[in-house]
C-alpha cells in the first residue's frame, strides 16, 4: 500500500513539472508551490491566523501582506520566505523567555545569506534578547544591551519591531540611572499609534517624573482619559488610577490615597500581578512617607512573596524592604533582602541604588 501511495505522489510531481513548462498550470497554482512570507495574526477568538503571500511593505505601524495592511498592534509574529530555520528557532525561544538560547542559536546563521527583512528580524530577536537577559540579571551589562538596541534602532528605524526596542532601551536607561534619557524614549512611545506602547509609554513619563506631581499627573489623566474600552486600556486605566493615588499620597493627602488603594486591593482580581504589584508597591510608598513602617513593610510584603513575577515591580519591593527591616533593626532580614536584589537583579536601578 505504502508502495502504491509513494507512485502516486510520483506521478502527480510529474504531472505537475510537465504541465508548469508547458503552461497547463496557471500563475496562481504555481505560486502554491513557492515558500510564501507569512503574517500571523491575532483573532478576536483566541490564537492566530496566518495570512500568506508576499510582505511588500514594514513600517513601525503595519505590514502589508498579500495586499493587505496589518496593523502591528494585531501581529504576532511574521516569517519570511525561505528563511533559515534557526530564525524561527530563536523566535520561538525569546517569545517563552529563552533569551540565552534565542542568542546562541542566532549565532548559527550566516548572516551574508539574509535579505534586508530577514537581517531586520536577526538583529531584532539578538537586542530584544540581550535587553531582557540584562534586565533579568544575565551577564550582559546593561550598557552592553543597551548599544545593540540603539544601534538596531538606527539601522532599522522602518522595523515593525521598532517601538518595543524603544520600550528596551528606554528601561535600560533607566536601568543604569539615566532617567532623562529614559524620559526621551518613554516620550517617543506616548506619541506612537500603538496603543499597548502608547499606553506604556505614558505610563512610565508618568512614573518617571512623579517627584513632579503636576507632570506625573498629567501623564496619568491622559491615560484615564482614553476613551477606548479594549483590554489593553482598562489594564493601562487601572495601572493610572494606582499611580495617581500615589501621587496623592506622596504629595501630601495620604488618607486619600490609602482609602482608593485599599479600595483597588479589595475590589479588583488579584489574578491581574501586574496591577496588584503595583497596588501594594504604590501602599507601601505612602505608608513609608510617613513612617508607618510596619505598614510598610506589610505592603512590600505582598509584593515579595505573592507578585515576584514582576520583576522590576519585585526589584523595587526588595530596595524598600532592605531599608525598612534596617528601620526596624531586623538587620538579618535586610542583609537578605539586599541580597535577593543583588543576586537576582543585580542589573537594576534598584540594586544600583544599595
Amino acid at each position: 500500500m505504502k508502495q502504491i501511495q509513494k507512485m502516486i505522489v510520483s506521478r502527480i510531481k510529474v504531472i505537475l513539472i510537465v504541465s508548469l513548462f508547458a503552461g497547463t498550470v496557471n500563475l496562481a497554482d504555481s505560486q502554491r508551490l513557492v515558500a510564501q512570507d507569512g503574517v500571523y495574526r491575532f483573532k478576536a477568538t483566541g490564537g492566530t491566523s496566518k495570512i500568506s503571500g508576499k510582505i511588500t511593505e514594514i513600517s513601525p505601524d503595519g505590514v502589508t501582506v498579500a495586499d493587505k495592511l496589518v496593523p502591528c498592534s494585531e501581529i504576532a509574529r511574521v516569517s519570511f520566505s525561505r528563511e533559515p530555520s534557526d530564525i524561527n528557532r530563536a523566535r520561538d525561544q525569546m517569545e517563552t523567555g529563552r533569551f540565552s538560547d534565542a542568542i546562541e542559536s542566532l549565532g548559527k546563521i550566516d548572516v551574508t545569506k539574509l535579505t534586508p527583512q530577514m537581517k531586520a528580524e536577526v538583529d531584532f530577536i539578538r537586542a530584544f534578547s540581550m535587553a531582557q537577559s540584562s534586565l533579568r540579571g544575565g551577564g550582559t551589562t546593561p550598557q552592553e544591551a543597551g548599544g545593540v538596541v540603539a544601534k538596531f534602532i538606527q539601522e532599522h528605524p522602518t522595523s515593525w519591531h521598532l517601538y518595543p526596542a524603544i520600550e528596551q532601551l528606554g528601561k535600560l536607561y533607566f536601568a543604569i540611572d539615566r532617567t532623562d534619557l529614559a524620559i526621551g524614549q518613554f516620550a517617543k512611545l506616548s506619541q506612537c499609534s500603538w496603543p499597548k506602547y502608547q499606553l506604556s509609554g505614558t505610563l512610565q513619563l508618568g512614573i518617571l517624573t512623579i517627584d513632579n506631581a503636576a507632570d506625573a499627573n498629567a501623564a496619568f489623566d491622559s491615560i484615564l482619559n482614553n476613551n477606548s474600552n479594549d483590554d489593553v486600556t482598562q489594564l493601562y486605566k487601572l495601572l493610572a488610577k494606582c499611580e495617581k493615588a500615589r501621587v496623592a499620597g506622596l504629595a501630601g493627602d495620604p488618607a486619600a490615597s490609602l482609602s482608593q488603594l485599599n479600595e483597588m486591593i479589595a475590589t479588583e482580581n488579584s489574578d491581574n500581578k501586574l496591577l496588584f504589584a503595583h497596588l501594594y508597591n504604590a501602599l507601601g510608598a505612602v505608608h513609608q512617607k510617613n513612617s508607618n513602617w510596619k505598614e510598610a513593610r506589610t505592603a512590600y510584603l505582598h509584593t515579595d512573596l505573592l507578585f515576584a513575577t514582576e520583576a522590576e515591580l519585585h526589584a523595587e519591593a526588595l530596595f524598600h524592604l532592605s531599608k525598612i527591616w534596617a528601620q526596624l533593626e531586623e538587620t538579618d532580614r535586610a542583609a537578605m533582602a539586599r541580597d535577593t536584589l543583588k543576586s537576582r537583579y543585580r542589573n537594576s536601578y534598584w540594586a544600583g541604588k544599595l
